[in-house]
């Protein structure tokens, strides 16, 4: 019988349809503890945590951010077991389901919404790193700061994850964040009435339903890939 060429072989470097025994799964707990601490506090997520106001009062906005962020968690990770499970990448584990083609659908989907995230991304970095620019030394590139991240971007996708996230996350760039995060939570402290804040109501722009959706779609939008890193 001739073998499928998108199979592979168990000795082979990458064969996408081939589970991989635990023996072979580099990713260990510190990685994986590294890579989802790191989005979770990541400027992405606090772009989409800045819109949930002032449409909700803060209260309200924090009570949808703690529901929501528990939802989406506990699907995400039930994702995650499949992938753990099967030892298969999430596009791989849906062949014994869908069937080749049928598969092919969600994959080219998949790519599609890939493209549109990295390139989000890419903008909010852009737009960040202008606006600091713009405060601290008065001028504006915009231009510059996309191909910049746009080649940051390219290259980390080739380096990939592992070498990400063991040169970079775990080294020293979780501790960056950490006190970009800290550096924003001083300056939400220092320079406003916290109280004020909690008692000024919403405008009523955004529904508590819709706030909930909002901040579930952030971790689900990793839905397609978690059992790649598990």
């Amino acid at each position: 019988m001739a073998q499928d060429p998108l199979v592979g072989d168990a000795g082979s470097t990458y064969a996408p349809l081939t589970p991989v025994p635990d023996a072979r799964r580099a990713f260990r707990t510190g990685d994986a503890f590294a890579l989802w601490f790191s989005l979770g506090i990541g400027l992405l997520v606090a772009q989409a945590g800045a819109l949930l106001v002032p449409g909700l009062s803060l209260p309200h906005a924090l009570l949808a951010i703690v529901i929501g962020s528990v939802i989406g968690v506990v699907l995400l990770a039930l994702a995650g077991v499949i992938g753990t499970d099967t030892g298969l990448a999430a596009m791989s584990s849906l062949r014994p389901t869908l069937g080749v083609r049928g598969a092919s659908v969600p994959a080219v989907l998949n790519a599609v919404q890939l493209v549109g995230w990295g390139s989000f991304e890419v903008i909010v970095m852009r737009d960040s790193a202008d606006a600091l620019a713009k405060q601290a030394f008065g001028f504006s590139m915009p231009l510059i700061w996309t191909v910049i991240f746009g080649l940051l971007a390219t290259l980390l996708a080739i380096s990939g994850p592992l070498s990400f996230v063991r040169r970079f996350l775990r080294t020293w760039g979780i501790w960056l964040l950490l006190a970009g995060a800290a550096w924003l939570s001083w300056n939400l402290l220092a320079k406003h009435d916290v109280t004020a804040l909690m008692r000024r109501p919403g405008t009523g722009e955004m529904s508590f339903g819709g706030a909930i959706d909002l901040v579930v779609a952030m971790p689900l939008s990793w839905l397609p890939l978690i059992a790649d890193y598990t």
